[in-house]
């Protein structure tokens, strides 16, 4: 059988860590647990790593990739007008966020504030230049009227990370609901898109949901 390099064995302990903190939170998940997940002596984890924490540095550094990598996957997309290319930047971004929701929560806790910080205003300068460019084909398209596109770009951003803080761990349907309908509402005034344009956020909602929107 052959033997894995170190570079392909720290991504096996990556891997299973963020899938066993996902599962079972950051404080819940043991070193145990990580190498019988992998199968693999508890030695071989000390051997590339100090500690669980600097798995989790690690895995911070992947969903910061993952992020950059997706916004550039939407914007090379073809054919797409303004409102369906933020439609696919706005979709790539939460489904990152619902896939390592676990881990995003426990950035959230008061006593890590500085590091959640600092992964929030890294992953919104990676979206900034994208949703610039993207006002800015929706103005020359006629589908947005926004003088200022950076500065429009910046106002959505910050919305979404003023409601993200607002809502609660373990959101209820009518949270979520509420937290669509105020997206959609005032994207659509930054921008200057007509009422409704902006169905993207209608199409995240589960279809239950969905149905209620328009009630």
């Amino acid at each position: 059988m052959a033997v894995k390099r170190a570079s392909e064995r720290r991504s096996d302990f990556v891997a299973a860590a963020r899938d066993l903190f996902e599962e079972k939170g950051f404080e819940n998940t043991s070193v145990d647990d990580i190498v019988a997940r992998l199968g693999v002596a508890k030695g071989l984890f000390y051997y590339y790593f100090d500690s669980k924490e600097m798995l989790l540095d690690l895995i911070l550094e992947h969903m910061l990739m993952e992020i950059e990598s997706a916004i550039a996957a939407s914007m090379e997309k073809k054919g797409l007008n303004a409102i369906e290319r933020l439609g696919e930047l706005i979709k790539c971004g939460a489904d990152i966020t619902f896939r390592s929701r676990t881990i995003i929560r426990y950035f959230q806790k008061e006593r890590n504030r500085s590091l959640h910080l600092s992964i929030e205003k890294k992953s919104l300068e990676m979206m900034l230049p994208a949703l610039e460019r993207i006002v800015r084909q929706g103005n020359e398209e006629k589908v947005f009227d926004a003088p200022y596109p950076r500065e429009a770009a910046g106002a959505m951003l910050f919305i979404i990370s003023g409601m993200r803080a607002l809502m609660p761990e373990d959101p209820s349907a009518e949270d979520m609901l509420r937290y669509n309908k105020t997206m959609q509402l005032y994207s659509e005034r930054i921008l200057g898109a007509a009422p409704g344009s902006l169905r993207v956020y209608e199409e995240m909602l589960p279809p239950e949901l969905r149905r209620r929107k328009g009630d």
